[in-house]
């Protein structure tokens, strides 16, 4: 695919008149994260992009300039915006808006590790506050109601308040950078999912999490994180 002639892929929404920045933004991102715009390519003019999408340069501009905010593209005098090759780009963002059912898998096995390390920390290291903080998420668990709502909320802040026993901050402040990522993937996994049995199966596999961090066991913990991620993402393809 030659994008240096200036011309873009079809937008996946070609009926939409007047798609807004966002949009446009989420467009390419997918298109970059696909690799249909390589590294090193440079991006449709302005004008051109104006005229593809149907709508005027200002959102067009403000599209590159969110592309520009996630480190994915860079402008420089003169030879326009091009894609930023991973290995130098400086941040790093999951566009919940985008996961699909394979990029949901793909953001489990990303967890895996850090969540097992996470765990045998909290482990090691929780204080009474720390448990009792994880223990209230469980329990909240337990009597929700609404599996997708107040249940997926206490799922989150169950994996937060590990995260927080670490005594790490920045495993705290990467479970929080995850934010709308994470619940994506955990509603996903519910959703897809045909065993009626799931709440009391997931259940299960936190109370175990929880028992092992409890007794200040590391490898338990860390084993049962391990079991409930590769739970998740199996429940995901059998659904």
């Amino acid at each position: 695919m030659n994008m240096t002639k200036g011309e873009a892929p079809a937008p996946v929404h070609a009926t939409v008149k007047t798609p807004p920045a966002e949009e446009i933004a989420q467009h390419l991102v997918v298109l970059i994260r696909d690799g249909l715009i390589p590294a090193g390519t440079k991006l449709p003019t302005e004008q051109t992009l104006s005229r593809q999408f149907h709508v005027s340069r200002t959102v067009v501009r403000e599209a590159i300039s969110r592309l520009k905010s996630d480190g994915l593209v860079e402008s420089r005098q003169g030879s326009g915006v091009s894609v930023i090759p991973q290995s130098l780009r400086r941040s790093f963002k999951l566009h919940e808006a985008v996961l699909g059912h394979q990029q949901v898998i793909e953001l489990l096995e990303l967890r895996q590790p850090l969540e097992m390390a996470s765990a045998r920390l909290a482990a090691a290291r929780h204080t009474p506050e720390d448990l009792e903080q994880i223990t209230g998420a469980l329990q909240r668990m337990v009597e929700s109601s609404d599996w997708s709502d107040e249940g997926l909320q206490a799922d989150l802040d169950f994996h937060h308040a590990i995260a927080k026993a670490t005594g790490n901050p920045f495993y705290a402040d990467f479970m929080a950078f995850l934010g709308g990522a994470l619940r994506a993937t955990i509603l996903t996994a519910r959703s897809e999912s045909n065993n009626p049995d799931i709440k009391s199966i997931t259940v299960q596999e936190h109370q175990k999490i929880l028992e092992a961090i409890a007794a200040r066991n590391p490898d338990a913990a860390g084993h049962a994180m391990l079991l409930h991620l590769q739970g998740a993402s199996q429940r995901m393809t059998e659904g």
